[in-house]
């Protein structure tokens, strides 16, 4: 199967897993794979490997190659997360709250699990600012509606 067919086979998938139209479909694929690219470490764990100095240079590669592919896999989730920072959480200049921390400010707001690699990846496609701070992301949301949704 040639590269097109595979991906409009995705696009397919995910239309008929959301019941979007096909453009949007393909729209939000084309966000998570893009932020995937810019970002090299991002997976579903977050940024790199749990524990990496306990791990080979193999080991890693092969835990973050894992990673990445269930995180490609859960666009759905991304895009909802997306969705959901949209609308409840304004963005501010200075990065200065954890990934983590929202993560489960989400979870106990939507009662949704998600990963923390998900969240990340939902909230860099939505667009807040961010600074690495490993696994863990630091973005500029505001502290005013985390608190409002506790």
């Amino acid at each position: 199967m040639t590269r097109g067919r595979r991906r409009k086979a995705e696009i397919h998938a995910h239309q008929a897993t959301t019941g979007t139209p096909y453009l949007v479909a393909r729209r939000q694929i084309a966000a998570l794979a893009e932020v995937m690219q810019q970002h090299p470490r991002l997976n579903s764990f977050g940024i790199g490997v749990f524990n990496p100095l306990r791990k080979t240079a193999e080991q890693r590669r092969t835990e973050l190659a894992v990673g990445r592919e269930e995180l490609a896999g859960g666009v759905v989730m991304v895009m909802e997360t997306a969705a959901w920072l949209r609308e409840n959480i304004t963005p501010i200049k200075t990065p200065t709250v954890s990934s983590y921390t929202v993560k489960h400010v989400m979870q106990r707001a939507t009662g949704r699990y998600v990963t923390n690699g998900v969240f990340i990846a939902a909230a860099l496609v939505a667009g807040y600012t961010f600074k690495y701070e490993q696994p863990n992301v630091l973005f500029g949301m505001s502290a005013r509606d985390l608190k409002r949704m506790n």
